[in-house]
């Protein structure tokens, strides 16, 4: 019994060269009644582009692909025709996805060949095993289009240093550019990166050598792929998952003996430090300060996830989930349906959001003070806002004693129109000043 011939059988012609491609497309290709064929550039493919009657999806490429792919579907609903692909119709082939998908709606019948694909020529090129060696395989253009290369792409590259990286579709300075600055978010500038040119293809095959910060000047030409090799566990600087490394290994162990006798409640004050001098460095205006003095809040912070971890309490993921998903869950107006029209709406927005939280139990925090202020919270602080809302009797029945005239004291303040913490911190600075011998 003869098999019935697919109404669309699409095939990979590997990097081009006739003697290259598999058999099984070869005879596809002779027998075909037409040929659609996406050249784009591609050198060796000569006997089909002179073929009589080969149409060349790449003239039609307005929608993207919409329009070859409407012929595709449209001559093989009348007759059996190949779609023919550069490497493999199953590696970054648009037109190959949407033509399946567009098929299928139709009824119509698909088969589906291989070729050589642009992973088999890069792997022999560079001698590496893509499945040995972890590869991480990426659409350049792809990414660099949904990502972009502003300010607001943060958290968005989904690829991981430790493992190396395999970009193909490299195919303009545009890309280019864009990849460098994605790449530079997590790979240091000096880090290698290798440029394949036409990969496989005899008397074309280039190789070269540049770094990540040079990627921003080059102009890569058609064909052309790059491969980042990965970074040691220790020299991953950039990605977040090296920091909560380091603090596992100094708590294990064989690690440091200062940091393995930490507790929760010994880096409190650590905690609260930190704080302080982040916030001396935004008043200071010194953003390189402020980026130091956060390195040290989010080392603490990973640090007591580690010290939880170890008690079986939560781990530095479960930090992560929980506040991502309170980010979520109060910002409907961002990530759901709801609509806003002004900051106002917000805030009456979340206070609705948070009080559904706390019927609901999704959310659980120590009990605060009556005030609703944290507990731990340096006293003048609160005081000042306890007293906005709640200003002291005038009849005189308020607190006694020394903490009586401190709130009295504090509520003048306020009716002044000033900030206690303030006033108490310049009248501090002052005296510092007046105390520290004068340096010569």
């Amino acid at each position: 019994m003869t098999e019935r011939t697919a109404d669309i059988t699409i095939v990979g012609l590997g990097p081009g060269d006739p003697a290259r491609r598999t058999v099984e497309v070869q005879e596809a290709l002779d027998s075909a009644q037409q040929i659609f064929l996406r050249a784009d550039g591609h050198p060796n493919i000569d006997d089909l582009t002179t073929r009589p009657g080969v149409v060349i999806c790449d003239r039609m490429r307005r929608g993207k692909w919409s329009e070859a792919v409407d012929a595709i579907c449209a001559a093989g609903s009348e007759h059996p025709v190949v779609l023919a692909v550069p490497g493999h119709p199953r590696y970054g082939e648009r037109i190959v996805v949407k033509t399946i998908a567009e098929a299928r709606q139709q009824g119509l019948t698909i088969r589906v060949l291989g070729g050589l694909s642009a992973i088999d020529l890069v792997s022999i090129a560079l001698d590496m095993d893509p499945l040995i060696d972890d590869l991480q395989i990426v659409d350049a253009r792809q990414i660099v289009d949904a990502i972009g290369d502003d300010t607001f792409g943060g958290g968005l590259f989904p690829f991981t240093p430790l493992r190396s990286m395999l970009f193909s579709r490299v195919h303009d300075a545009t890309v280019t550019c864009g990849l460098a600055r994605l790449l530079a978010r997590v790979f240091p500038g000096r880090h290698q990166v290798t440029v394949l040119q036409a990969a496989g293809i005899d008397g074309q095959e280039r190789i070269s050598i540049t770094t990540v910060a040079e990627l921003l000047d080059l102009d890569p030409g058609q064909l052309v792929s790059f491969w980042v090799p990965p970074l040691d566990t220790l020299d991953a600087h950039r990605d977040p998952r090296t920091l909560q490394h380091i603090i596992a290994r100094l708590r294990a162990p064989a690690g440091c003996p200062w940091d393995r006798k930490q507790t929760t409640g010994s880096l409190r004050n650590g905690l609260i430090d930190e704080v302080y001098e982040a916030v001396d460095a935004i008043d200071a205006g010194d953003m390189d300060n402020l980026a130091e003095e956060l390195g040290d809040l989010v080392l603490l912070i990973v640090m007591h996830a580690q010290i939880a971890e170890e008690a079986g309490h939560f781990t530095l993921e479960d930090v992560y989930e929980g506040i991502t998903t309170k980010i979520i869950r109060r910002h409907p107006h961002v990530f759901g349906d709801h609509e806003n029209s002004d900051d106002m709406d917000v805030v009456g927005l979340w206070k609705r959001v948070k009080s559904e939280e706390k019927a609901s139990g999704k959310v659980s925090s120590t009990e605060k003070a009556a005030d609703g202020q944290p507990r731990s919270m340096p006293a003048i602080t609160r005081a000042g806002r306890v007293l906005q809302k709640h200003p002291l009797p005038q009849d005189g029945t308020g607190p006694k004693g020394p903490g009586g005239e401190m709130l009295a004291l504090i509520a003048g303040i306020i009716a002044a129109g000033d900030d206690p913490d303030a006033v108490l911190r310049d009248a501090l600075n002052q005296h510092v000043e007046a105390s520290t011998p004068a340096t010569k």
